[in-house]
């Protein structure tokens, strides 16, 4: 850049002009998620195109593709936004008793609670990994995540994936993590044997097992 854009660059007008566009970019992105989720709650995931949610957002179709790709990359925003607030819930049984029946079993319960809240989501997501894709990918990554987060807290869980000795171990921790929020996503849509409220004594026995083994 030479020295005359460095100085436009720097003039109060253009840098108030770049505010502008840079905001409304975002405004654009924030209604685009807004009218995702409220489209894919009415409608379901698979009945809605982009054209319904670029229309119901007030955009075009080039603003649509400035930020998103398709619709899947919407719903993987919208769940890494779920995911970001849901981690520190999840994570805080690593803060308390882990070893300790009643808190595990309470901690479970919480997260059983937490998922019936928001189940319209969790319908959202359901249908998205059904189309399989990035939203699958994430949501394994998802899981991968929680068991490094976990090993910061909880030593059963401080395991390497990619190390022999820890492999078969860290296999078993994730299929814990998956049963679990599985389950309590199973149960907030009312869904199987996940409705049985003794689903959460055995989830509670699983994980005290992984945890003390």
């Amino acid at each position: 850049m030479d020295a005359s854009a460095l100085a436009d660059a720097s003039d109060p007008a253009v840098t108030k002009l770049f505010a502008f566009h840079r905001k409304r970019k975002q405004d654009s992105r924030d209604r685009l998620l807004a009218a995702a989720m409220a489209q894919f709650g009415a409608r379901g995931y698979l009945a809605v195109s982009v054209e319904d949610i670029a229309t119901a957002a007030g955009v075009s179709r080039v603003t649509f593709y400035r930020h998103f790709n398709g619709k899947e990359a919407l719903a993987v925003e919208l769940f890494l936004n779920v995911a970001k607030v849901a981690m520190p819930r999840f994570l805080r049984i690593g803060d308390l008793d882990f070893h300790d029946r009643r808190t595990v079993h309470d901690w479970i319960g919480g997260m059983f609670a937490s998922d019936r809240d928001n189940r319209a989501l969790l319908t959202i997501f359901t249908q998205a990994s059904v189309a399989g894709g990035e939203f699958v990918t994430r949501g394994h990554q998802y899981l991968a995540d929680s068991i490094r987060a976990l090993g910061e807290r909880i030593p059963a869980f401080a395991l390497d994936p990619d190390s022999p000795m820890d492999r078969r171990r860290w296999i078993e921790a994730w299929l814990l993590i998956y049963e679990l929020k599985d389950q309590s996503n199973h149960a907030a849509l009312g869904s199987g044997v996940a409705t049985d409220p003794l689903i959460i004594d055995i989830l509670t026995d699983r994980f005290l097992a992984f945890v003390n083994g």
